[in-house]
């Protein structure tokens, strides 16, 4: 059974230069979210919206189902902001522009 997503978001990834993905990631990528209000950490499945790769320094749409955590879903908003990370290295940052039912967990 497939996960519905949480939220739609606007993903910026860095450059390779800028310490970013070395490679393209395909639809499907893993990456750890993090929010600025929160110490926690959640494992976010991005479903990328009208391309199948993305590359260094690419800005895209994609479909965000983070996984676990549900207690999260009340505290997010259309507008809010969040890091993505590989490991401990930052590879992007991204702005939430809809919220799904928070119910679909």
């Amino acid at each position: 059974m497939k996960k519905r997503p949480h939220f739609t978001a606007t993903l910026t990834y860095l450059a390779t230069e800028e310490g970013g993905i070395v490679t393209p990631v395909s639809s499907g990528f893993r990456s750890i979210v993090r929010f600025p209000y929160e110490n926690t950490e959640f494992l976010a499945n991005q479903t990328f919206i009208d391309t199948e790769l993305v590359f260094p320094g690419d800005t895209i749409n994609a479909d965000i189902n983070l996984v676990g955590n549900p207690e999260i879903l009340g505290k997010i908003y259309e507008g809010m902001d969040f890091d993505l990370f590989l490991n401990d290295n930052a590879i992007g940052n991204g702005v939430i522009t809809s919220i799904y039912d928070k119910e679909n967990d």
